[in-house]
């Protein structure tokens, strides 16, 4: 059975909670353009963020950055109760560079991973969650601000936290399965530029490409050469923002012998042209260069 204790959504930002006591495995492709915070109240999952597993229970609190694959799944019961917020890069990220401590961009590369708080900690976490909720439900006046704060503690908090915390305790696999795919992950990001498929990752690993397969796509949610391919995407998006190659230098830099197939495959996961996508980054740079704004000029306005 799945229950909604709540579901709230507020300029940017959405936070709801969920309890199952189901075998429930998140189904589908997960990575996108906002900012996730997940918060376990009850139970113990198994977590895979971009490149390993974590093994997560009460209490664990979990940071991931934007455009980074995520996938839960069972790890012993069923039985869990989560909190999740997502948001947007804007307006949180102009609220928080405001004062020059607190980069969204800075933190989420820093502490994406898994954090474990004992019981006066969770107790703190939680009271900042159900906050955050409460203001974007009632929407009293100066709600905005209040969950603006709120979400400025929360990330505080983590910051000053023990970051030996993040992503070491937790992270360590329940399973011989979770571990080859962590280090299949691991392979594949350090090597997507050289030519690879499932059958010469499988080689290399000395593993049946059917089992790779299976364990691949059952831990992360993509085929093996989904995941390659995203992580190409991402060496272009970075190549075409922050280099003068030309487009079919890119793709060749990427791993990509087709300029068609590599346009093919960018538009896929980015929704534009690598050529559009580097024309817009021009000039919402410029637009953030002439307006003084601290503007994420890779930010989405639509919520996939």
């Amino acid at each position: 059975m799945r229950q909604t204790v709540f579901e709230e959504t507020s300029d940017g930002i959405t936070i709801d909670r969920v309890i199952r006591d189901y075998d429930y495995t998140m189904p589908t492709k997960h990575f996108h353009d906002e900012y996730e915070i997940y918060y376990l109240v009850e139970g113990e999952r198994f977590y895979f963020i971009g490149q390993r597993t974590y093994h997560i229970h009460k209490g664990s609190l979990v940071f991931i950055n934007k455009n980074v694959i995520h996938k839960t799944g069972l790890a012993s019961t069923p039985y869990h109760d989560r909190i999740l917020i997502e948001f947007c890069g804007e307006p949180f990220g102009s609220f928080f560079s405001t004062f020059g401590d607190l980069s969204l961009e800075s933190f989420f590369e820093e502490y994406t991973g898994v954090m474990d708080f004992d019981a006066r900690e969770q107790s703190y976490v939680e009271n900042l969650l159900m906050g955050i909720q409460s203001e974007i439900h009632h929407k009293k006046p100066g709600y905005r601000l209040s969950v603006m704060n709120k979400l400025s503690s929360l990330l505080i908090f983590a910051m000053r936290h023990d970051s030996k915390s993040v992503g070491e305790k937790s992270s360590v696999p329940g399973s011989a399965k979770h571990q080859k795919v962590d280090d299949v992950a691991r392979y594949i990001v350090k090597n997507c530029t050289s030519s690879m498929s499932l059958e010469t990752v499988a080689d290399s690993f000395f593993v049946n490409k059917c089992y790779l397969s299976r364990i691949f796509k059952e831990t992360t949610g993509f085929t093996i050469n989904e995941y390659i391919n995203i992580h190409r995407v991402n060496k272009a998006q970075k190549l075409l923002t922050d280099s003068n190659l030309s487009i079919t230098e890119i793709a060749s830099a990427c791993g990509y012998e087709s300029l068609t197939y590599f346009e093919k495959v960018f538009k896929t996961y980015r929704e534009v042209s690598p050529l559009k996508y580097r024309n817009e980054y021009k000039q919402l740079n410029r637009k953030r260069s002439s307006k003084g704004d601290d503007i994420d000029p890779l930010a989405k306005t639509d919520t996939p």
